[in-house]
């Protein structure tokens, strides 16, 4: 199945993982005033590449935040008029 969707979190959205029994948990990415349930495989063999598509989530989260703070620091500096090169961007 699949699934698309797009979604502007609200400025109380967190993420955490919600344990559901003592076998299963899950990752709850609540978005203010939606939410998301990433559920493991029922399968424990199929957890490996679900455990890998977690790390990817990790990481990809990681270099969103790596940027937009790369960007909000430039966009401070230019405010304040002072000089800052921005990563991967011009010469």
């Amino acid at each position: 199945m699949a699934f698309n969707a797009q979604w502007k979190p609200g400025p109380d959205a967190a993420a955490q993982m919600h344990t559901v029994s003592p076998d299963l948990a899950t990752l709850v990415i609540y978005l203010d005033p939606d939410s998301l349930a990433l559920m493991p495989p029922a399968d424990p063999r199929k957890w490996p590449k679900f455990v890998g598509m977690l790390h990817q989530l990790r990481d990809g989260a990681q270099d969103l935040a790596n940027f937009l703070e790369e960007r909000q620091s430039a966009a401070l500096a230019q405010e304040f008029g002072v000089s800052q090169e921005l990563p991967g961007i011009g010469g």
